[in-house]
């Protein structure tokens, strides 16, 4: 989105980015991002008129750049490896960690967002349970039992929890030590009892940075 975006745009947008994650999006203003760019208020007004149409630009970049990365990454429809995944997502709300700690108010304040994010959320936890049938086809997880309900949905929601909720908790319980390793051992955590022998194998391999090997 943002290359082809006209430049004063680009660097209203990115300089939003790095203000909301310093000091929350509710705290910044829109006067705040133009004398941080370095424009006049007038100038921000054309490109931005509102506070909403900056947030939705922001939005929109942030839902691009999330898919060009899924899409980038070959691991996950050759290998079906899940926490890949959990790493992009990870990464990704490291970068926006504004979103991911203002939720709520975000949604509440911007109803367009709320039905974007709800079909994010649906794309996002039906390719995490994708990924796992991938895995169970390369013996990597174990069948989903025949009288399980609805197993796979279940796991698929719990990484998903995790990994929307991570930055958010840990900024609550004062935690900061390396949060994307920490967040895919809380998910690895989640599969272990899932995975057969030679995809704990797999997975603690990838955990280490140690060559995946299918």
């Amino acid at each position: 989105m943002l290359k082809k975006a006209n430049p004063t745009k680009i660097k209203i947008i990115t300089q939003a980015i790095e203000l909301y994650n310093t000091f929350g999006v509710f705290n910044v203003l829109n006067q705040d991002i133009a004398k941080a760019v370095g424009i006049s208020l007038s100038n921000f007004n054309y490109h931005f008129p509102k506070k909403e149409n900056l947030i939705y630009a922001v939005c929109g970049h942030m839902s691009t750049l999330l898919q060009e990365r899924i899409q980038a990454n070959k691991m996950l429809t050759n290998d079906g490896i899940v926490l890949e995944l959990v790493k992009i997502y990870l990464e990704f709300e490291s970068e926006f960690k504004f979103f991911y700690l203002d939720t709520n108010s975000l949604l509440m304040t911007y109803p367009y967002i709320k039905k974007e994010l709800e079909l994010q959320i649906t794309d996002d936890i039906k390719m995490i349970r994708n990924l796992n049938y991938i895995a169970i086809g390369k013996g990597l997880m174990k069948p989903e039992p025949e009288n399980s309900i609805e197993l796979l949905d279940t796991i698929a929601n719990q990484i998903w929890m995790i990994t929307h909720f991570w930055f958010a908790q840990s900024r609550l319980r004062n935690i900061s030590d390396d949060l994307v390793d920490n967040g895919l051992r809380a998910c690895f955590a989640i599969l272990h009892p899932y995975l057969t022998k030679k995809g704990i194998e797999i997975y603690e391999g990838y955990l280490s940075n140690q060559p995946v090997n299918i």
